[in-house]
């Protein structure tokens, strides 16, 4: 049997070629996520600041009695500049999943992951940035229904199972806090 041979020389471009195009997309899949999060931390900033530093310096997050915490890598800590922004959270309040943070009644969920796929690149681990946008919808009988539903702003193009089901949270004073979703048919 007569089998052309392909040199290894022939080869070696076409894999190279190959592997700088991958890495090239990993590479920019890489600096559009980090573009996200920087902009998901600009929002922080803007709606719920800090009283000293930024969002985007955060290492971690702390629940500290009623108040929320954030440290920075240099192990300085910042509240927030209008603590009643904090209202809620989930996990254990030295190393929260979740933050529920309000103002104006719109709710904004953080939710951290360090083994998520945003999570893992990130100083604080933020995996998501959620914010609740409700919607009025006139139903038949020519009244009002708010339905509320949840705007990624890392996870964008991605469902949320969260649009289907109520939020169930820790409020910063110990008791339960829900967020209700109303699902219209």
């Amino acid at each position: 049997m007569n089998m052309p041979m392909i040199k290894s020389n022939q080869i070696q471009p076409n894999l190279n070629s190959l592997i700088a195009e991958e890495v090239l997309a990993v590479a920019q899949v890489n600096v559009a996520e980090h573009e996200k999060i920087a902009k998901a931390k600009q929002f922080l900033d803007r709606a719920f600041p800090l009283n000293s530093g930024s969002h985007q310096d955060v290492s971690s997050y702390v629940v500290y009695y009623q108040h929320l915490l954030a440290f920075f890598a240099d192990g300085s800590h910042s509240g927030l500049r209008q603590p009643k922004q904090f209202v809620a959270f989930n996990g254990t309040k030295d190393s929260p999943n979740a933050i529920v943070l309000q103002d104006q009644g719109c709710h904004v969920e953080l939710s951290f992951d360090r083994s998520g796929m945003i999570g893992t690149r990130d100083l604080a681990n933020l995996e998501d940035v959620q914010i609740e946008a409700p919607t009025s919808i006139e139903t038949t009988e020519a009244r009002s229904s708010t339905s509320r539903h949840w705007l990624s702003l890392l996870h964008a193009g991605m469902p949320s199972a969260n649009d289907t089901q109520d939020k169930q949270f820790t409020a910063k004073d110990g008791g339960d806090y829900s967020l209700k979703t109303i699902v219209n048919l």
